[in-house]
C-alpha cells in the first residue's frame, strides 16, 4: 500500500505541481513530510512508535533540506546538470527553476532512507523497551544511538554505490582518457553528484540521534 501510494502521489502531484511552476523546494518538503507521516501510519498503525519514527525522519528531512539549499548555492551548481533538462524546457517549460527542482531532488531522493533508519531505530527501542521494563529514559535513548551507529555505517555506503553506480561508464572514460582528479572534481555532473552523497549522509547520520532521542522518550511512557 505504501508503494502504491508514493508512486501515485509523485505521478499525480508532485511532477504536476513541479510542472506548474510552484516553488519545487516547499512543495518537494511538503509532499516529502506527508509521504512519511502516511507511510509510517501504514507500518505501526497511530501510536508512540509512529509519532517518534515520523519525528525523527521528518528533523532529519528538515535539516537535510536547509543543507541542499546552501550547499548548492555553495557549490554554484545550476539544475540544468539534470538528465532531459534541456528536453524540458524545448518542451515549452523554460519558467521553471531547474536549481530549486534539482535542490529538492536531493531531499527527496534520500527521505526513503531516512524513514528505513528511523523506523529500525525505533522498532530497536521498542523491543528493548519491552524486554527491560525497568530500563530508563537515558538507556533507551543510548540503545537507540548504538544501534542507529551500526547503521549509518553501512547505509552512507549505501547511497554512495547507488549513486555512483550510475556513472560506472563515465568514471571509465575518465580513466581511460587519463583525466586529471582535480578536472574531473571540476565537471559540474561529477560535483553534483558529489553534493547529493554528501547531503543524503549529512541527513541520514543526523536522523539516527533525533530518533534514538524521540524513541527513548516517546515508547517509554507507553
Amino acid at each position: 500500500m505504501s508503494f502504491v501510494l508514493t508512486v501515485l502521489v509523485i505521478w499525480k502531484v508532485l511532477i504536476p505541481t513541479f510542472l506548474s511552476g510552484k516553488n519545487p523546494v516547499a512543495i518537494g518538503l511538503l509532499i516529502t513530510i506527508g509521504l512519511t507521516f502516511s507511510i509510517i501510519i501504514l507500518v505501526y498503525g497511530i501510536d508512540r512508535r509512529s509519532l517518534a519514527a515520523i519525528s525523527g525522519s521528518v528533523l532529519g528531512t528538515l535539516l537535510t533540506a536547509v543543507l541542499s539549499v546552501f550547499m548548492v548555492s555553495g557549490f554554484k551548481i545550476h539544475g540544468a546538470v539534470m538528465p532531459y533538462s534541456e528536453s524540458l524546457l524545448y518542451a515549452g517549460y523554460a519558467h521553471l527553476n531547474l536549481t530549486q527542482i534539482f535542490t529538492a531532488s536531493i531531499f527527496i531522493a534520500c527521505s526513503g532512507a531516512m524513514m528505513d533508519v528511523a523506523v529500525d531505530i525505533t522498532s530497536a527501542v521498542d523491543e528493548v523497551v519491552q524486554n527491560g521494563e525497568n530500563i530508563s529514559k537515558v538507556e533507551a535513548i543510548k540503545s537507540g544511538i548504538n544501534v542507529g551507529r551500526a547503521v549509518m555505517g553501512t547505509m552512507t555506503t549505501t547511497l554512495l554505490l547507488a549513486y555512483s553506480g550510475g556513472f560506472i561508464s563515465l568514471l571509465m572514460v575518465f580513466m581511460a582518457q587519463g583525466t586529471p582528479l582535480l578536472n574531473i572534481l571540476n565537471l559540474k555532473y561529477v560535483s553534483s553528484e558529489i553534493l547529493h552523497t554528501l547531503v543524503g549522509s549529512f541527513g541520514l547520520i543526523t536522523v539516527a540521534p533525533f530518533t534514538a532521542f524521540t524513541s527513548g522518550l516517546l515508547i517509554k511512557k507507553r
